[in-house]
């Protein structure tokens, strides 16, 4: 996803409560006339601690060394408001995990090969984000604005590559987590999403590990035939 922020004059004691405040969902379903399909959300925080304050700050360039180092990091500790677009990934037949044609463990066995670059459509969202984040911000009275796109240090959840489906030809598990082809394998994490959606999935993913396992014990005396 992307990240946009500001510093504004008011103090917005980011240090005394959880960074994420607001969400809006405004852009999240498709729209055709932006030039994408599907959407985003965009999650407003209060900003960070001191901490993480001097280290982005200093990494972005607007926190000096020197004899200004304390008066600027002042005026930005605990004045940031931040905007991300979290866009919702497709699925891409450029994107999947495969078997390491060289690499492999101890015992011969080959490692895991993951393929993933950004494609166009999810490009282009991050764009239309970031253009209505910086206006927000702007219009909360924000200076000093920057963009984090695509923020390099969070942000990438493993989803994707083992959907959920009713059909075999295009899906690997079925509506209830268990392998088309492997009567007791089950997947039961995001491997099954079959996009990322515009947010955050830890509470999605502990749901549908809640609704398999209820649904392989309620299918306990025929649950490999």
């Amino acid at each position: 996803y992307a990240q946009v922020y500001g510093f504004v004059e008011e103090v917005t004691d980011s240090n005394r409560a959880p960074p994420i405040c607001l969400w809006s969902k405004e852009f999240y379903e498709t729209d055709l006339s932006r030039g994408f399909v599907r959407g985003y959300a965009i999650q407003f925080g209060r900003g960070v601690g001191p901490v993480f304050e001097a280290v982005m700050s200093e990494g972005k360039g607007i926190l000096p060394w020197g004899p200004d180092h304390h008066r600027v990091f002042r005026r930005l500790n605990g004045h940031r408001l931040a905007a991300s677009a979290i866009c919702e990934d497709l699925p891409e037949e450029h994107n999947r995990v495969t078997l390491d044609p060289q690499l492999k463990d101890s015992h011969g066995i080959p490692a895991p090969k993951v393929d993933y670059r950004i494609g166009g459509n999810s490009v282009k969202m991050m764009e239309h984000g970031i253009a209505r984040a910086k206006e927000v911000l702007a219009a909360a009275g924000a200076t000093d604005i920057c963009v984090n796109s695509p923020i390099l240090y969070g942000g990438w959840h493993l989803l994707g590559t083992a959907r959920m489906g009713t059909d075999p030809e295009r899906s690997v598990v079925n509506e209830w987590g268990r392998s088309h082809d492997v009567k007791n394998l089950f997947i039961v994490d995001g491997s099954v999403f079959v996009t990322s959606g515009g947010v955050n999935p830890t509470s999605t993913i502990q749901a549908i590990a809640l609704y398999i396992a209820d649904q392989m014990k309620s299918r306990l005396a025929d649950l490999f035939d």
